[in-house]
């Protein structure tokens, strides 16, 4: 499992904290994160789902793992990339499954 720790990117997002398996990889999702949150709207992005082949979304106010547990899917298949951003009105995630 590789741990992602919290970090604030040049555009002012932040990039949430949570576990995955080695094997994950961050690039598409957390780009279609980051979309929703410059856009403020959580919405299915749309464009290429890498490895995934089904995608939930979610938004929180609470916290990125929040907004995460909330995406559709989320406990019924297995992720393999997790992306989150926070907004001005709060956390959005993206997951794609396989």
């Amino acid at each position: 499992m590789r741990r992602f720790a919290c970090s604030l990117v040049a555009c002012g997002l932040l990039v949430a904290s949570f576990s995955l398996p080695a094997s994950a990889n961050q690039g598409i999702a957390q780009a279609k994160s980051q979309r929703q949150a410059s856009e403020g709207k959580m919405r299915h992005v749309g464009g290429s789902m890498g490895a995934g082949r089904y995608e939930g979304v979610g938004f929180s106010t609470v916290s990125a793992d929040d907004a995460i547990r909330r995406c559709c899917y989320w406990g019924q298949k297995t992720p393999v990339e997790v992306g989150v951003a926070r907004g001005p009105k709060g956390w959005y995630a993206t997951v794609l499954y396989r």
